[in-house]
């Protein structure tokens, strides 16, 4: 499956786990969609990530990009975040939306 936004593609895959970055990745290579999400913390995160809230339709509701070590990050209307590979995307605007391919 592949992440879509404007005309860029990277990998995707989906998990209902939050603590998904606590298993220590080297690096992340692929965007991770957590179901059910509205927050996340990277106290336990060895890298940076950009970090997406969006809602269930895809819309991006709010970001951040570089997000380091030891930041936690919410949006209580989102439904779903989405974790990626530092600089995926440097063109995210909030009220766009990705499609999933």
């Amino acid at each position: 499956m592949k992440l879509v936004y404007k005309d860029k593609k990277i990998p995707v895959t989906t998990t209902n786990n939050k603590n998904i970055m606590r298993y220590k990745f080297p690096k992340l290579y692929y965007a991770i969609i957590i179901n059910n999400c509205n927050s996340y913390s990277s106290i336990a995160s060895k890298q940076r990530i950009d970090v997406v809230m969006i809602d269930d339709d895809l819309n991006i509701l709010s970001y951040k990009l570089e997000m380091h070590e030891n930041t936690i990050f919410e949006n209580k209307k989102a439904t779903k975040t989405i974790l990626l590979p530092l600089n995926s995307f440097n063109n995210l605007e909030e009220n766009t939306s990705f499609k999933l391919e």
